[in-house]
């Protein structure tokens, strides 16, 4: 028997545009592929040095209206402004 899962806490609408921003974050990933794989991650529990990643630079706070973004201060002003303007498309905040 399938155990049945909460409905999610967030608004049909807040969840369309975290999902759109999620997906955004993947591609600028993918776009700046030659950073994040030359930048070792700060949470990485493994031995080896891993790859850092744009999901690990960012904090959306949405559990409050209005929903917020942070991002880390060293990362790149190039990436900053390209993750601020997909957070404003879609947030308009």
């Amino acid at each position: 028997m399938r155990k049945r899962l909460s409905p999610p806490p967030y608004s049909p609408e807040i969840a369309t545009q975290l999902t759109a921003f999620w997906q955004g974050v993947a591609t600028l990933e993918l776009k700046y592929d030659t950073y994040f794989t030359s930048t070792p991650s700060r949470r990485s529990q493994w031995q080896e040095p891993q790859p850092s990643t744009l999901t690990e630079n960012l904090v959306l706070q949405c559990t409050k209206a209005p929903v917020r973004l942070s991002l880390h201060p060293h990362l790149p002003e190039e990436i900053a402004q390209e993750t601020r303007a997909l957070f404003q498309q879609l947030f308009g905040a």
